[in-house]
């Protein structure tokens, strides 16, 4: 095949990513650079999201919290908590909440992370960054939360005339399959759960939500 022009600047420039890459995963110093990537905490973010529901798949069944998560997802514009003299942000729905939460939070949605996330201690050695999202911007209205249960894929919604200044972060989160070789299986779902590799984002199997929130 002969080359032209064109494909061997293609060539090159790929050549040129892939060293990049291979010299910045040598690099002794690279976690501390991929701390500083916008985008690496977005797909971190996106990949955390995909982690807290695979938590719910596992254990909803066992954990009340898991199972009261699951609702939170399953009806994300209804608060479920009962506060006497809520203000603004009490009011907010259940899964905002959680998407503005730290596991250190004495809340509900807290007590939640620190169970899904238990071994992130130190946030400042890692990608697992909280809140998932600011959460000024999320009491201020101009982010908000929506799940379907008919895609595997989530995506950023961007304002548009009926949500003006307003991005609609749409979460994934379908029905768990029945575990089995065909589908998913039990062992596939606790390895993603479980994954903190900082250069993995995406999981094993495509029944495993991926919940793009970037």
């Amino acid at each position: 095949m002969v080359l032209s022009p064109e494909n061997l600047r293609v060539s090159d420039r790929q050549k040129s990513s892939e060293l990049a890459e291979k010299q910045l995963l040598e690099n002794p110093n690279s976690d501390k650079l991929f701390q500083g990537s916008f985008l690496r905490h977005a797909l971190t973010r996106t990949k955390m999201v995909s982690q807290i529901i695979s938590y719910i798949w596992l254990y909803a069944e066992s954990d009340p919290l898991a199972k009261q998560a699951r609702q939170w997802f399953q009806n994300p514009t209804k608060n479920f908590d009962q506060l006497e003299n809520p203000n603004s942000a009490d009011k907010l729905p259940s899964l905002a909440k959680l998407m503005g939460a730290k596991p250190q939070d004495q809340t509900i949605y807290g007590e939640f992370l620190s169970k899904v996330f238990a071994d992130v201690k130190d946030e400042s050695e890692s990608l697992y960054i909280f809140p998932l999202f600011n959460k000024h911007d999320i009491e201020s209205g101009i982010v908000v939360f929506k799940t379907d249960a008919t895609i595997t894929s989530g995506s950023v919604q961007d304002p548009n005339p009926n949500s003006p200044n307003v991005l609609t972060v749409m979460i994934s989160f379908p029905p768990r399959p029945q575990f089995s070789e065909a589908t998913l299986t039990k062992e596939e779902l606790s390895n993603w759960f479980n994954d903190r590799d900082n250069n993995n984002y995406t999981p094993p199997n495509s029944y495993i939500p991926c919940c793009t929130t970037s």
